[in-house]
């Protein structure tokens, strides 16, 4: 029996959503704790592609987003007076 990614959810009316929730990291940035959109299919195969194109699309966005966070981090450590040797 195979599973369904946890990121796609059935709805009551069998329309196939994806889901993801929003780190805590860069949520200030997103203002909103998850993301949910329909694939508009109930098909579950067509399901799987649609979801992982859309997971791409996500955690792409999700490390522009978070990128800046690692820099500030890097550029605090810095000035401090620590080296950083390889981030």
């Amino acid at each position: 029996m195979s599973t369904v990614p946890t990121y796609l959810l059935l709805s009551r009316h069998s329309v196939y959503y994806f889901r993801i929730v929003v780190p805590d990291v860069i949520r200030p940035l997103f203002h909103r704790r998850e993301i949910r959109r329909s694939l508009q299919t109930r098909c579950r195969r067509e399901a799987l592609i649609r979801g992982r194109e859309l997971l791409l699309q996500v955690q792409r966005l999700f490390t522009k987003a978070f990128k800046p966070s690692v820099e500030r981090l890097r550029g605090a450590w810095e000035s401090g007076g620590k080296r950083v040797a390889s981030w």
